[in-house]
């Protein structure tokens, strides 16, 4: 009867040991938590008459790599026109982690936009973006934290509009502080103000801020809204889902 007894509790802290090793806490309110996922989001930008679909897929094989597509799918409503976006890739690699301290990540990180999208009918902007730029967490207090990115970034002239005026490549760079705000364990926000300099040779910055708020409805699934004002190019908005995997 000892031995019964004794198998039983071996089966039942096993299994418990089991159960915890499978299950993950999800917390995406912080950028330097990598989880694969899939997100689909309708978004309407009104300044450039567009609404369509951004879909992106992320691949996290460990918590020190993340590789990021995302694939737009756009109608214009002035040129009546419907077809991708410009595609954007990402690779974001973490070498440090530890958020019991003050500095509590650093990373180094690309973005890399194609022209894919028409230029012509109003579905891209015709240029190669390559953004290199490095990440720092900052955890402040215990439910909001602050992550600082500064990015160089390099802006192609517009295809296929070489005799254009002003078409010229550009070399600028962009800063932001990625703001989460944890209200509970289902719901956060991200506030996100950003300065970008276009081109180090003219003076003129541009100003942005970004408001996601995200809630969870399931252990591995999110509903998110955005909105995003920027300077230049107006106000643009989002609601979609995220799926974990």
């Amino acid at each position: 009867m000892k031995k019964k007894i004794l198998a039983l509790l071996t089966l039942l802290i096993w299994g418990n040991y089991i159960y915890a090793q499978e299950e993950e806490v999800i917390d995406a309110s912080k950028p330097t938590n990598f989880y694969s996922q899939m997100d689909i989001q309708f978004e309407h930008a009104g300044s450039n008459d567009q609404y369509g679909l951004r879909n992106s897929f992320i691949i996290a094989p460990s918590e020190k790599h993340l590789v990021l597509g995302e694939l737009p799918i756009l109608h214009n409503t002035k040129t009546g026109a419907t077809g991708i976006g410009d595609v954007r890739l990402r690779y974001f690699y973490l070498p440090y982690k530890n958020y019991d301290k003050l500095i509590g990540a650093f990373g180094p990180s690309i973005d890399v936009y194609a022209p894919t999208g028409n230029v012509d009918k109003g579905l891209g902007n015709g240029r190669w973006v390559v953004a290199p730029g490095l990440t720092l967490g900052v955890m402040a207090f215990e439910k909001v934290q602050f992550f600082p990115i500064i990015s160089y970034q390099y802006m192609s002239e517009v295809a296929g509009q070489v005799d254009m005026a002003g078409n010229t490549a550009m070399h600028g760079m962009t800063f932001q502080v990625v703001t989460p705000i944890v209200f509970n364990p289902k719901m956060y926000m991200q506030v996100t103000p950003i300065v970008q300099l276009p081109d180090f040779r003219h003076a003129h910055t541009n100003l942005a801020c970004e408001i996601l708020l995200a809630y969870s409805i399931r252990e591995k699934m999110q509903l998110s809204g955005f909105y995003k004002a920027d300077q230049t190019y107006g106000q643009t908005f989002r609601l979609g889902t995220t799926i974990f995997f």
